[in-house]
């Protein structure tokens, strides 16, 4: 049995056009034969251009009748073939890319096997990986080199089509690919079955119009400036992209404000605010708060739409680990509708902690809650005049940034449960630390402060290590001069 790999080399070949292939010409030579070994020269020759439609007997015969030709292209194929005569001995005919010949399955069955078989068959596998070099969702064109090896039998034609080449050449990705391959010396042997059994020799023959040697040279030297002009740019995009400072951790969050449903009014907009811990900090902080568009609600559940997205960028000083673990920064959301006559409510407050620690894609649906008035008249003011933001500082729903005690009593505070929204944040971290770092860690369960704190421990440990290597060869050093 011929290997996979030898298979492949033998009777695959994928050319890289540096152009359209329209000039292309295959010329296919098939012979009947007694055997195998057989020297009769009696060859039949046709030579064919890309995408050059030739009919076959059963084509000839089928277009004649202009009552079968119904759609443009089979009118069109009628009007040629009443000018033309069943053609060579062998029929050799071609498909070409507007066909209907059911083309895409015809392509997708040739080239991608199908996983009908019962076991995996490797040689089929590889086979078709290298006859699609470029994966499977792209679009190209197709030519099927065909010839009808059929019989008469009572005086009707029976055909018996068979594939002899497929071309097939992606106008993306300009590759081309031939299968089998151009012959050379040998030729390929076809056996036939059918009331008896007949053996067939063709060869598939390149005889493209080879281009000029000047023009070749022009081609080659142009090729090679487009490259060298593309390696240029990408040293270019590289050279932009610019590293965080030494011992600082940058950490990226992308968000999305999704939607807000469940509650009172049926018109509201979010409002959020970042509350960063003293040890982080942000270049421009007026990424840390902002405001969504007004949405409506509807549907049962009262749902507003928003799809707001914002980032924002935080820096943290990496040598701040070794002393203790830092606060996590905080989003609070505040809900706020507005009604026909301008007056506006808070429908609901909530907070989440950011999830620096760890990169991801993380989403969330939060819990609203309000906080109700203590008197009636608060709860008319709401109602008649509106109360938004009915507070001192919103961050008193968490932890409030200015408090340092063990203990926060919020007993006696009246709240009432309103809607959710629906949050997502994308979280990306990058910092030199992990040039090295990354490397050595290996377990995966630790957040990103763990793996810093302890590769800055290490560090600090190496760098004793060397300060007492430095001092106790000085000391070596002075002890020879004296």
């Amino acid at each position: 049995m011929t290997h996979p790999n030898e298979y492949l080399l033998k009777y695959t070949a994928i050319y890289r056009c540096s152009d359209d292939i329209t000039n292309l010409k295959i010329r296919i030579k098939l012979r009947q034969v007694e055997s195998f070994d057989d020297d009769s020269p009696q060859w039949d020759t046709k030579t064919f251009v890309w995408q050059q439609k030739v009919f076959s007997k059963s084509e000839i015969e089928f277009y004649k009748d202009e009552k079968n030709c119904v759609t443009d292209l089979e009118k069109k194929y009628h009007l040629d073939v009443v000018k033309l005569a069943p053609d060579a001995k062998w029929s050799l005919f071609s498909y070409v890319n507007d066909d209907d010949f059911v083309i895409r399955e015809e392509i997708n069955n040739y080239f991608q096997k199908t996983e009908e078989d019962e076991e995996y068959d490797y040689r089929r596998s590889v086979e078709g990986a290298v006859r699609s070099p470029v994966g499977r969702n792209y679009e190209y064109d197709a030519m099927f080199i065909m010839a009808d090896f059929g019989e008469y039998v009572d005086a009707a034609w029976i055909k018996y089509e068979k594939v002899l080449c497929v071309v097939k050449y992606d106008k993306k990705y300009k590759v081309m690919c031939v299968y089998p391959d151009f012959t050379q010396y040998q030729p390929y042997n076809l056996k036939i079955d059918g009331t008896t059994s007949r053996k067939f020799q063709y060869f598939v023959e390149n005889v493209s119009t080879a281009m000029p040697e000047d023009d070749q040279y022009k081609e080659t030297e142009l090729i090679r400036k487009l490259n060298s002009h593309k390696l240029e740019v990408i040293k270019h995009l590289d050279s932009n992209f610019h590293l965080p400072p030494k011992n600082k951790l940058q950490i990226y969050l992308f968000f999305e404000i999704l939607w807000a449903k469940e509650f009172e009014y049926d018109t509201v907009y979010v409002q959020y605010f970042i509350d960063l811990p003293p040890e982080w900090t942000c270049v421009d902080k007026k990424q840390l708060q902002g405001i969504t568009q007004t949405c409506h609600t509807k549907g049962e559940d009262n749902v507003a739409h928003f799809g707001h997205v914002f980032d924002v960028t935080l820096d943290y000083n990496i040598e701040g680990l070794a002393k203790k673990i830092p606060k996590s920064p905080y989003i609070y959301f505040e809900i706020i509708s507005k009604d026909t006559w301008s007056r506006y409510r808070t429908e609901g407050l909530t907070y989440k902690n950011l999830p620096v620690a760890k990169p991801g894609n993380y989403r969330f649906e939060l819990q609203c809650f309000r906080l109700i008035p203590d008197s009636i008249s608060g709860q008319l003011r709401r109602f008649f005049v509106g109360d938004c933001s009915n507070y001192n500082d919103i961050t008193w729903i968490g932890l409030p940034k200015d408090y340092d005690g063990f203990f926060l009593n919020k007993y006696g505070t009246n709240t009432v449960g309103t809607g959710q929204i629906g949050i997502r944040v994308n979280v990306i971290q990058q910092s030199q630390a992990f040039l090295e770092q990354s490397r050595d860690s290996k377990d995966e369960s630790l957040d990103i402060f763990e793996k810093l704190n302890s590769s800055s421990l290490v560090k600090s440990v190496e760098q004793v290590l060397q300060a007492f290597k430095r001092a106790r060869k000085n000391m070596i050093a002075a002890r020879k001069n004296l």
